[in-house]
């Protein structure tokens, strides 16, 4: 792959730029026109058109030396799920994870008197950050069922956007649909209130995925993807206390740098009140 000559190029865009310039701003006097050449064509801080040039290395994501697979051996991954995701090719069980993926697997398992750790995970985009953090829930809810006496969704996954929920469930219900043991659910402004719309919508989805508001209440699903707007709908709603119950047992909040610090504040509030209300 032949590789970018970023100082090549910003020598070239700056080149074009003033020569657009110039083109555009059509000076008579020659002696004018070579001082505001001279002038756009040098640094972004002195009049310059183009800004000086800033580079980031963007390091691929370190690999470790474990999969699926060898976790499930040493007892840190329920075996069944990860056959059922290799064979099913939703995730190969050889697949080597990343450090991040693995550190967050590993830690998950690792039981503690205190209970589970909190984890903040960063990467860069395509490094498998909903991964690490979905793996881990998968793996706890899949081989531990739901309580008897449990109430309520088991995890809640936030985003900032519709869009971002949109995408996330697909990819969720793309992972889980040929199976029966895990449900799921996303509750957006966009959820059809009962089933004979999603019916009329073509949403003819597998048992494990809640089609309207209507079906999720009758039946809460273990994992509810959502919005923080609609979180704080739900909680003072009277026809969605069902959701929120002693069964609660993760608390997502991915995409969390597209939060603002106002928006981070209120869902701080919404948290405590999530808190107060599952116990």
């Amino acid at each position: 792959m032949a590789q970018l000559d970023a100082l090549r190029l910003v020598d070239e865009i700056r080149t074009r730029a003033v020569n657009l310039a110039i083109s555009e701003n059509y000076i008579r006097d020659v002696e004018i026109a070579t001082r505001a050449g001279a002038i756009w064509a040098g640094p972004g801080g002195a009049g310059g058109l183009v800004s000086d040039l800033w580079i980031q290395g963007a390091f691929p994501s370190k690999q470790s030396s474990d999969s699926l697979g060898s976790l499930a051996a040493q007892g840190l991954f329920p075996s069944d799920l990860a056959d059922y995701l290799h064979k099913r090719e939703k995730f190969a069980s050889d697949r080597i994870l990343f450090e991040h993926q693995k550190e967050s697997l590993r830690l998950a398992a690792t039981k503690n008197s205190a209970g589970k750790p909190s984890l903040v995970i960063t990467a860069g985009t395509g490094a498998g950050k909903t991964e690490a953090f979905l793996l881990p829930i998968l793996s706890r809810l899949w081989s531990h069922p739901r309580a008897v006496d449990a109430t309520g969704m088991r995890c809640l996954i936030l985003y900032p956007m519709n869009a971002l929920v949109t995408d996330q469930v697909t990819r969720l219900y793309q992972m889980l649909d040929e199976q029966d043991r895990l449900s799921l659910f996303h509750f957006t402004s966009e959820t059809p209130e009962y089933d004979r719309i999603a019916n009329a919508r073509g949403e003819l989805w597998k048992p494990c995925r809640r089609r309207s508001r209507e079906s999720a209440r009758a039946n809460i699903p273990d994992i509810v993807i959502t919005n923080y707007s609609m979180l704080e709908y739900m909680l003072c709603r009277p026809q969605d206390r069902g959701f929120f119950g002693s069964a609660l047992e993760y608390v997502v909040l991915d995409e969390a740098h597209l939060y603002t610090a106002t928006l981070a504040a209120e869902i701080t509030l919404l948290l405590r009140r999530l808190r107060d209300r599952c116990g």
